[in-house]
């Protein structure tokens, strides 16, 4: 009998001790895991902040990279009690200047230090890089070679986390952004430069999902509630959440091309009913309306296509079924092509959904009736995931191999015209090179726009509607 009290007495001791030094995370203190910004404008930005336990919160932001000096205060919010996110705007910024901040619980100052940097007014220059496809959670490098970089912002093109989520709905988008918010290596990249994110599949439903997707209204709320966004163009909890954004002489679009998708239909090959990537004549209509202001004020386009936009019968990639990238909608595409086509608005395209870089000059894009060039391509990926290669083919090649993102640098000087240039790169930051007519080339390219804006031009949306 002693022999089994002591037996039981050092097993507290053990016990109590292991819990000592190891407390269960509900007895934890408030502690802050991640922070970052988006949707920053000239004056403006919108904060995110994650703490480990849900807790009362405020933003110390300053021009002093310490964050110690010149201090100015958010108000406090409280973080969710499930998700432990919270978020809160700052104004009356100064234009084209950079602003450093962190959290505060209580009066003391406490986890990492973020940065972003205003829009400047009128005329600008920036760099920025962008990729899609990641592994929820990855720790990869890549995240910091592209921190490295120190580039304007970061836009996510698609498949942010790759849980293909169908069911436990809230739960699930809740563990998967914090999974990317818990990253040591993507932590890098969020403190250094501003998030800017349009989802794919993978990260809003299923693989190849689209308004059918059983967890649509949990992905918009997700989006809505976890990523530091732009004014979204529509407010139905079914979505979209697609958004545009001027920067300089740059206007953003991102076209969510998932929540209100609907598929072609097909019997063997014949295709026996379209489809649509925009779902809705409002969704369409809005997304020409943009491309329209963009014209008028004389701004080049960055249209963000999560899918790949080449790929037509005779491709290296077509299949007679294809409903998954804008192969598989040629007519809503011919009614884009010539609409830019009739306007004349500059414009290039950013992709992802592809695991690879690829960058086609207008050579293979150019889907409208008459007088078109074709649109300026650049696929970049995979951050993170196996490799594949879609769509096709590409003026200036492609890179199927992992981890690699892509750079786009805007040049404007304030004339008639703004100048582009692209480069593919890995995941120590050097340039991607691929085989050529003239040997082994880096992948990039470089081209410049016409800009001159025109008051006058407008349309008729019962003219473009998805059933003509």
């Amino acid at each position: 009998m002693k022999s089994n009290v002591f037996y039981f007495l050092v097993l507290a001791v053990l016990v109590f001790s292991c819990t000592s030094n190891h407390p269960k995370e509900d007895n934890l203190e408030p502690r802050i895991v991640h922070v970052w910004s988006g949707a920053i404008d000239t004056s403006s930005a919108e904060i995110g902040i994650a703490t480990f336990i849900s807790t009362k919160v405020h933003i110390a932001f300053s021009t002093d990279s310490t964050v110690g000096e010149n201090l100015r205060y958010s108000d406090s919010f409280y973080t969710d009690s499930l998700s432990g996110y919270g978020s809160i705007g700052l104004d009356s910024l100064q234009p084209n200047t950079t602003y450093y901040y962190r959290g505060l619980i209580g009066d003391t100052i406490s986890g990492p230090i973020g940065k972003f940097k205003t829009h400047g007014p009128g005329i600008a220059s920036f760099e920025f890089v962008f990729a899609s496809c990641m592994r929820t959670g990855s720790e990869s490098q890549i995240f910091g070679a592209m921190a490295d970089l120190d580039p304007l912002f970061y836009l996510n093109t698609g498949d942010f986390h790759y849980e293909n989520i169908e069911r436990n709905c809230k739960e699930n988008f809740r563990d998967a952004f914090r999974a990317n918010w818990m990253s040591k290596s993507q932590a890098k990249l969020f403190r250094t430069a501003p998030f800017i994110y349009m989802w794919d599949d993978h990260d809003y439903g299923p693989n190849n999902s689209s308004r059918k997707a059983p967890c649509r209204e949990s992905a918009v709320q997700a989006y809505r509630q976890f990523v530091p966004h732009y004014p979204l163009a529509f407010d139905s909890k079914k979505g979209p959440v697609s958004q545009s954004f001027p920067m300089g002489r740059v206007r953003f679009i991102l076209a969510d091309l998932r929540s209100q998708k609907v598929k072609p239909k097909y019997r063997d090959c014949e295709r026996i009913s379209p489809g649509s990537n925009f779902g809705t004549d409002e969704h369409f209509n809005w997304f020409l309306n943009e491309l329209l202001l963009a014209k008028q004020r004389g701004e080049l386009v960055v249209w963000v296509s999560g899918i790949p936009f080449i790929n037509q019968p005779g491709g290296p990639n077509y299949d007679c079924d294809e409903d998954d990238d804008w192969g598989g909608y040629p007519e809503e595409r011919k009614r884009i092509a010539n609409f830019i086509s009739l306007h004349e608005i500059p414009i290039c395209i950013l992709s992802g959904d592809a695991h690879m870089c690829a960058i086609d000059d207008g050579s293979n894009s150019s889907y409208a009736d008459v007088g078109s060039e074709g649109i300026p391509v650049f696929h970049a990926g995979p951050m993170h995931e196996e490799t594949s290669y879609k769509g096709g083919p590409y003026s200036h090649g492609y890179s199927a191999s992992p981890y690699q993102f892509g750079v786009m640098r805007v040049n404007d000087d304030g004339g008639d015209g703004i100048c582009i240039e692209w480069e593919a790169r890995d995941i120590n930051g050097a340039l991607v090179r691929v085989a050529s007519q003239n040997g082994i080339q880096p992948l990039a390219y470089r081209f410049c726009r016409d800009l001159t804006p025109v008051e006058n031009e407008s349309f008729n949306s019962k003219n473009n509607s998805l059933d003509n």
